[in-house]
């Protein structure tokens, strides 16, 4: 990926200013979804084989598309910002590929998926038989809050063994995913990344895990550990 490509951090925080499915995308893929968003150049979601490819796109690519060609999907959710998005994995007879992503925002959530090579835009809608292969590693077994004060923050575990940290301070909340709770294995280059990014307007520091899980998207697993370390981490 080149400097100029963009990443799926780079969307968070940006409000969604249209989406538009195109047939200009690179020989060989039937389609894909054109997002434009504040203050950065538009980008493309587009089919490769079974994954799905970010890239950059022309600016035409969304300059020309009308208010009625917005896909009907993504339509809704203009205007509002881009508070996460969360990898899809496509899970039979042994393998396990990244096949989507759900965008997520204030009021809602859209999937983007990449099922028998073909781009699916999906919101509130069953897919069918393939729902049961689709998973996304949103449940946490294990919170463990790490200051008592400003900011909120915690380090946690999904289900899945992944390690996140959270984070909430002068209204704004974050999740990151790391390799582990070592900082040392931080690495926004390697394989660590921005999950989730919110500001709720107000400067607040202080926020309950619950509220943050809901803002998020995440959620708690029934038998979810969660406790207070016994002095403050103090990381950043």
């Amino acid at each position: 990926m080149s400097d100029d490509e963009p990443y799926l951090c780079d969307l968070l925080g940006k409000r969604l200013l249209g989406a538009a499915l195109s047939h200009d995308g690179p020989v060989g893929s039937s389609s894909s979804l054109v997002l434009r968003t504040e203050e950065q150049a538009p980008v493309r979601l587009v089919p490769q084989g079974s994954a799905l490819l970010l890239t950059a796109a022309p600016p035409a690519g969304v300059a020309s598309v009308p208010a009625a060609g917005q896909d009907p999907a993504m339509a809704r959710f203009i205007g509002t910002p881009i508070r996460s998005v969360r990898e899809i994995r496509h899970r039979q007879d042994g393998s396990d590929l990244v096949a989507g992503l759900t965008f997520q925002f204030p009021d809602g959530n859209v999937r983007v998926l990449v099922l028998d090579g073909e781009l699916v835009v999906a919101h509130d809608r069953h897919l069918g038989e393939v729902e049961a292969r689709l998973h996304e590693d949103v449940t946490v077994a294990r919170a463990v809050r790490t200051c008592l004060a400003s900011p909120s923050q915690w380090d946690a575990w999904t289900t899945e063994g992944q390690y996140l940290y959270f984070r909430y301070r002068h209204g704004e909340g974050t999740v990151e995913q790391h390799p582990s709770e070592d900082t040392d294995t931080w690495d926004l280059g390697g394989g660590s990344r921005l999950w989730t990014l919110w500001n709720d307007g107000t400067d607040d520091g202080e926020i309950a895990l619950p509220e943050f899980l809901a803002l998020a998207g995440l959620r708690l697993a029934p038998d979810a550990e969660v406790s207070v370390l016994s002095s403050w981490k103090g990381r950043r």
